[in-house]
């Protein structure tokens, strides 16, 4: 009989231990922490459509929807030329007044060709259920208020307005 590796033996006393103790490997799998050290909140999806200047939607938008019952973002009040977008313009939720959104409702609610979407994260630790942290997300978005301006990427816009939600509420990307 030759001599076994090291490798093998152990690879067999595990397989042993196993057999012998069927719980054992149940209780392991359970107590298993998640490896990405986050919680994902699967009733937000946070949508994003990138900036195309020669299209429609020139500036893109992003916005969030919850549970596909409500959604949000931050629209300028009307119709916007070049200097509004640079220089500023009334701001509203939802676009209201001329765009088509609702109290509730963004313009592109249920939009299905966002370019990028996903569902934000929170570390493990947060104590906050879901549905708190998505009463987070209504409150901060029925008391935002101001300008709309586009300069750049800068100035208080749907992409500002997403990212600060979303620091508001803790809320990261994955």
């Amino acid at each position: 009989m030759g001599k076994k590796s090291k490798k093998e033996s152990a690879k067999e006393a595990t397989t042993r231990a196993l057999q012998s103790s069927p719980q054992t490997a149940p209780s392991a799998i359970a107590t298993c922490p998640n490896p990405t050290g986050k919680r994902e909140i699967t009733g937000i999806t946070m949508k994003r459509k990138d900036i195309h200047l020669s299209a429609d939607d020139k500036y893109g938008h992003w916005w969030f929807e919850i549970d596909g019952a409500e959604s949000y973002g931050w629209w300028p009040k009307d119709h916007v030329g070049l200097k509004a977008t640079l220089g500023g313009t009334e701001g509203e939720l939802n676009g209201q007044s001329n765009f088509g959104g609702s109290a509730k409702r963004d313009p592109h609610d249920g939009d299905g060709d966002a370019d990028q979407e996903f569902h934000p994260v929170v570390a493990l630790d947060d104590t906050r259920t879901d549905e708190q942290i998505k009463t987070c997300l209504r409150d901060f978005a029925n008391a935002y208020s101001g300008e709309w301006r586009w300069t750049f990427g800068a100035g208080q816009n749907c992409h500002t307005f997403q990212r600060a939600a979303m620091k508001h509420c803790k809320l990261q990307k994955p």
